[in-house]
């Protein structure tokens, strides 16, 4: 999906853009400001993340739904330093949705899965190739959080469906599990738990006859071969 981000402070549009292209999507910068809207029509996204304090965020929405061609569009504002009350205000403006303090990223992820979700299942857009991962015979839809598994819909909890779609994204790749655990949980990596190997117990439980795709690389962690899928 594409995704249009409008922050005014420049380390944390890298963040969020940063966010975004780790979950498949395509970012491309907006300015949040009413004269910009002709270049946010012709960029047009399928979301916008608003995170600029420098400019009146509620103004710019108010202007972006007086456009007939724009009021559809899903708008999801974050502001780290907002109280309750600058929620309000921008979600009477017009915005979809608000993230304030503290800012955490795998709930900005989920926000903005679920806004494209909305997108998807009203026909807006179609889940593009780009946020669907495959290896082998198995498809993550990281868009709907869907899992499929030689075509049968399997399910899977968050955090299993993260940690697979992490090691889909890294093919034939051996992890540590402080690196999974750094990716997937946002542990520390002096951090010592069972938790990453009870969650590779259950996954390949779930992925039943292709559970050999997910394999113990001993001394080191694990790895996804999707090459080692069985041919029928």
């Amino acid at each position: 999906m594409l995704i249009a981000v409008a922050a005014s402070d420049s380390k944390f549009r890298l963040q969020l853009a940063g966010l975004l292209e780790s979950s498949g999507h395509k970012v491309v910068e907006a300015d949040a400001r009413p004269e910009s809207l002709a270049g946010l029509r012709a960029a047009a996204p399928h979301l916008l993340v608003v995170a600029s304090a420098e400019v009146d965020a509620a103004a710019f929405i108010r202007a972006l739904r007086a456009q007939s061609d724009m009021r559809l569009l899903p708008v999801l504002c974050v502001d780290p330093k907002a109280g309750a009350s600058d929620t309000v205000a921008l979600l009477d403006a017009g915005a979809d949705d608000a993230i304030t303090r503290p800012f955490q990223p795998p709930i900005f992820l989920a926000r903005v899965r679920t806004l494209l979700r909305r997108v998807v299942w009203a026909g807006d857009a179609p889940e593009e190739v780009v946020t669907i991962l495959t290896g082998g015979p198995i498809e993550l839809k990281l868009v709907s959080r869907q899992a499929l598994v030689v075509g049968r819909s399997v399910e899977l909890t968050r955090l299993e469906f993260d940690l697979l779609a992490f090691l889909l994204k890294h093919p034939d790749r051996a992890f540590k599990r402080d690196e999974l655990l750094a990716a997937v949980w946002n542990y520390p990596g002096n951090v010592e738990t069972r938790t990453l190997d009870k969650h590779v117990e259950s996954l390949r439980r779930k992925l039943a006859s292709c559970s050999s795709l997910l394999q113990t690389v001993h001394g080191v962690g694990y790895r996804f071969s999707p090459g080692d899928a069985v041919r029928p």
